[in-house]
């Protein structure tokens, strides 16, 4: 008897338990979700902050022109630049600008992605806090 007693009150505790630990696991999977939400909300602020900064720079590269020529106001002649000297300035603004253009296509690309994680992130998050609350 005191057996049958002791294995029902082992089985009562194992089923009382089962519930405490799916809560105390999915808290976990909440924290570790949310520690990987974390980096990748830091990740994505960094990757816009790289956006608007090199967004400047092909701004203020396309508002520059290539043949910048010192101008010399003290009635002395300027000299004429030479033609090569000014091709290669442009081309070299040219793949500058197109550089820029690629970093931020590649930027924006990941950027996008980084949000699309969160999202995903945000909603494992909901649906275990929601599990967790119905039980």
């Amino acid at each position: 008897m005191h057996y049958l007693t002791l294995l029902l009150f082992l089985c009562a505790s194992i089923t009382y338990a089962e519930p405490e630990t799916i809560d105390i696991e999915k808290a976990a999977m909440i924290q570790q979700l949310e520690k990987t939400l974390s980096r990748v909300n830091q990740e994505s602020q960094s990757t816009y902050q790289q956006f608007l900064m090199i967004q400047e720079l092909r701004r203020n590269e396309m508002m520059e022109s290539p043949e910048n020529i010192p101008l010399d106001y003290t009635g002395k002649s300027i000299p004429i630049p030479n033609y090569q000297d000014l091709m290669r300035r442009r081309q070299e603004k040219k793949e500058r600008i197109d550089q820029y253009t690629a970093d931020l296509d590649r930027l924006y690309a990941r950027y996008k992605s980084l949000e699309s994680e969160k999202e995903t992130l945000y909603e494992k998050i909901r649906t275990l806090e929601q599990k967790k609350s119905e039980n």
